[in-house]
C-alpha cells in the first residue's frame, strides 16, 4: 500500500502544483497519449539491498499506466552485479551482468552514480541529469506520456525469427537507432533485500541479450504512413552461450555461471533512439513465444 499512496501522493502534487500545459482529457487531468510508451532501465544488482525498492517502484508504476510502461532489469557492477565465490555456495552464485548492460552502465555512467539508479526514456543524457533515482521515475514518466508520437511499433517473434515493423506518424529526418533485446523474467534466484537474503527472489524483466543496435533505415527522412520492417535471425543456444562466456572471460569476477534460459519467459523489447540526444522515442514488447 506504501508504494501506492507514495506514487499517487507525486502524481497529485504533478497535476496540482505544476502547471501542465494542455491537452488535457476530462476531468482536468493531464493528457496521456495513448500510443505513447515508456522505457525505465533499472540498473540494479543481486548483492544490492536497495535495488529491490526500485524494482517494487516499477512495478507500482507499470499498475497506474499499464502496458505503456516497459521495464528492464539491468544488472551492473562488481561491487553489487558480481556473483560470490564458488567457497560461498550457493548462496549469490549467478552472474546477470551481459556485455551489454556493462557497456550502458559505462557509457552512462550509471553505478558510478549510485544504485539503485535508472533511466526513463534516456531523457537527460546530453545536460548529464539522466541518472534518476527511482523515486524521480514517476513524473519524468507522467512528462514522457504527454509526448508526440512519431513512431508505432510492432513485433512479431518466435524463437527462430524476429521482425520490428516501425510506422511513422509524421514526417521527419532520419537520425534514429533500432535496438531488439531480449528479457527474462520469473527467475527465481537470490537477492539481498534491505537486511536479508532472499533465496527465493523473483528477478524481473532482466536483460539477456541484445539482437541489434543499428540504424533504423539508410534513408535520410521518414514519410508519414511509411512502415520500415527490420527481420532478425536468432539461435538462443548462441546467445545464452555469449553470455556464459563473457561471464567466463571478460566480466569482472565473473564464474561462467550465467545460462539456463527460460525460453517460456522471454520477451523481445525494441525501441528506437534518437542517435544524437541517445532519447528513445518509442518502444514496444511482446513475449518471445507470443502469448
Amino acid at each position: 500500500m506504501k508504494k501506492y499512496i507514495t506514487l499517487l501522493s507525486i502524481l497529485f502534487t504533478i497535476t496540482a502544483c505544476d502547471k501542465i500545459e494542455g491537452p488535457y482529457i476530462s476531468g482536468g487531468e493531464p493528457y496521456v497519449n495513448p500510443y505513447k510508451k515508456v522505457l525505465i532501465e533499472d540498473f540494479t544488482g543481486h548483492l544490492c539491498p536497495n535495488c529491490p525498492d526500485a524494482a517494487r517502484e516499477l512495478d507500482a508504476i507499470h499498475d497506474i499506466y499499464g502496458d505503456q510502461i516497459i521495464g528492464m532489469a539491468i544488472h551492473v557492477s562488481k561491487s553489487f552485479g558480481r556473483p560470490y565465490p564458488a567457497s560461498q555456495a550457493p548462496n549469490f552464485q549467478y552472474d546477470f551482468r551481459t556485455n551489454w548492460g556493462d557497456e550502458w552502465n559505462e557509457f552512462y555512467e550509471i553505478s558510478a552514480a549510485g544504485l539503485p539508479r535508472g533511466m526513463v526514456n534516456r531523457i537527460g543524457v546530453p545536460d548529464e541529469s539522466h541518472k534518476l533515482g527511482k523515486d524521480e521515475w514517476v513524473g519524468t514518466v507522467a512528462s514522457e506520456l504527454q509526448k508526440e508520437v512519431n513512431f508505432i511499433i510492432s513485433i512479431k517473434c518466435n524463437t527462430n525469427s524476429i521482425t520490428v515493423s516501425s510506422t511513422l506518424e509524421n514526417d521527419i529526418a532520419n537520425n534514429f537507432k533500432l535496438v531488439v533485446c531480449l528479457t527474462e523474467s520469473d527467475i527465481v534466484n537470490w537477492q539481498k533485500d534491505g537486511q536479508d537474503n532472499i533465496d527465493e527472489y523473483e528477478h524481473n524483466h532482466v536483460l539477456r541479450t541484445v539482437i541489434s543496435d543499428a540504424s533504423l533505415s539508410s534513408s535520410s527522412s521518414f514519410e508519414k504512413g511509411e512502415v520500415i520492417e527490420s527481420s532478425f535471425d536468432i539461435n538462443l543456444a548462441e546467445l545464452e552461450q555469449y553470455n556464459i562466456d563473457y561471464s567466463t572471460n571478460e566480466a569482472e569476477l565473473g564464474n561462467g555461471n550465467a545460462g539456463g534460459w527460460n525460453i517460456e519467459n522471454m520477451s523481445v523489447i525494441a525501441y528506437i533512439y534518437d542517435n544524437t540526444t541517445k532519447e528513445i522515442v518509442q518502444v514496444e514488447e511482446a513475449h518471445l513465444m507470443n502469448k
